[in-house]
């Protein structure tokens, strides 16, 4: 396969207005689905006040910030990521970030898995809505 582009505003969206995840909106731009061997790449939008649950991949994922900020955790620590700026996740390592701020965030998330796993902390996988799952993602 040769060179492909891939535009964002093709992607079906998923948006959340009920449940944990309540004001996302989830792009998958690329995965296994549409030729990449190796990479997955979400586009996500968060309202004020949202925030995800601690949970972890089973892979490495970067969050981007392009437009607004986050307050992003682990199990001990915490900082805040703003634009143009990039949080580095290990594999199996526990997170989540919530919305800083009034402004919404607009970020891209990158896995070096093309079928990335979400896992509770129980260690139980789950199954995003955008994947035929429901809206009480990770609760």
């Amino acid at each position: 396969m040769g060179l492909a582009k891939i535009k964002h505003n093709e992607a079906p969206i998923c948006s959340l207005d009920t449940g944990a995840l309540r004001g996302l909106r989830h792009r998958t731009v690329l995965d296994h689905r549409n030729g990449s061997a190796g990479l997955a790449i979400w586009q996500e939008e968060h309202l004020p006040g949202f925030a995800t649950p601690l949970h972890r991949h089973d892979c490495e994922e970067t969050i981007t910030v392009l437009e607004g900020a986050i307050e992003a955790y682990g199990e001990n620590e915490s900082f805040q990521i703003g634009p143009l700026e990039t949080f580095l996740i290990p594999e199996w390592t526990a997170h989540g970030f919530k919305v800083v701020g009034e402004r919404p965030v607009l970020l891209l998330a990158v896995f070096n898995n093309s079928d990335p796993g979400v896992f509770r902390m129980d260690g139980s996988r789950s199954n995003p809505p955008w994947e035929g799952g429901h809206s009480d993602h990770l609760s």
